[in-house]
């Protein structure tokens, strides 16, 4: 029997951030990719993700959905096998919840397309910026995510955005991704993410940005299926 793998997008992000790996693991695992963006709070997503996920399963979570699975997994040690984390954070950072603070503020005024139109340079290779098969489905995911769906997002990561006196509570074999040319959550984060970990693995995803999962699809895939078959 299959286990399950969740994949957890991240802010304003859907199942089309893992759909190279939703395609290509089939074969050994029932992969299913869940958006959470139902609550402003950390504690009542997790609680909503629980009740909807199967008593065993692996979990992997790109940036929000990473910060999230953090949660998930120290709530529900004997629950979650194992563990990927993509691109995500740890520790408190005041300039992070501003740029976060800021973006709310653009969408409540009106202005969500713009913000992400200024915010493209910053989550992606520079030399994918005229790439349109990555370019193309990405802006069109994003903006197509419902204004209400990032206030609750961004809402949860501003009002508990430190998972770092989670990770004590964190048991399960962890694998944590960096990309190399991250320029929201830099290998030096990811780097102390994993070391303060108890069972963690640390990888660098190269010539990526922030969205290695659509940017380096067969690289996160390739690493999915080593470290959840293993």
């Amino acid at each position: 029997m299959k286990k399950t793998l969740i994949l957890l997008p991240g802010l304003g992000s859907t199942e089309v951030t893992w759909q190279h790996q939703l395609e290509h693991l089939g074969d050994t695992l029932e992969v299913q990719s869940i958006t959470m963006d139902q609550a402003q709070n950390r504690s009542e997503l997790v609680e909503t993700f629980l009740n909807q996920a199967p008593d065993q399963f692996y979990l992997a979570g790109h940036s929000f959905g990473g910060w999230l699975a953090q949660a998930v997994a120290a709530a529900a040690p004997k629950r979650v096998l194992k563990l990927m984390l993509c691109n995500t954070f740890t520790r408190h950072n005041p300039d992070h919840i501003g740029l976060l603070a800021l973006f709310q503020e653009n969408i409540q005024r009106g202005l969500l397309d713009e913000s992400l139109d200024a915010n493209l340079k910053d989550i992606i290779h520079p030399d994918r910026l005229e790439d349109e098969q990555l370019v193309v489905p990405l802006q069109a995911m994003l903006k197509g995510f419902s204004p209400d769906g990032y206030q609750n997002q961004v809402q949860a990561m501003i009002d508990d955005y430190a998972t770092e006196p989670l990770l004590p509570d964190i048991t399960c074999p962890t694998l944590v991704t960096a990309a190399r040319q991250d320029l929201v959550f830099p290998l030096q984060e990811l780097q102390y993410l994993a070391d303060q970990l108890t069972d963690a693995r640390f990888t660098i995803v190269e010539d990526s940005g922030h969205m290695s999962p659509m940017e380096r699809p067969q690289a996160i895939t390739a690493l999915m299926r080593l470290w959840f078959a293993a």
